[in-house]
């Protein structure tokens, strides 16, 4: 049986600037510390960036106990 996984997209508003792109690193090191992993790289719309990100769950864990 495969380990189930929790998916979640990343989001921020795209501008023409740097601090764009340090937002968008902050949030994600956030969930890196919180134990996601990248999936893939990141998407720019014309708007928007985002980063999918994945993290395993595991039965017993607090957010998933059954």
């Amino acid at each position: 049986m495969k380990t189930p996984i929790e998916y979640i997209i990343v989001a921020e508003p795209f501008h023409a600037d740097a601090a764009t792109h340090d937002d968008l690193a902050r949030k994600v090191n956030e969930k890196l510390s919180a134990g996601y992993e990248l999936c893939g790289s990141p998407i720019l719309s014309e708007d928007m960036m985002y980063q999918a990100m994945t993290k395993p769950i595991f039965h017993g864990s607090p957010l998933h106990a059954e």
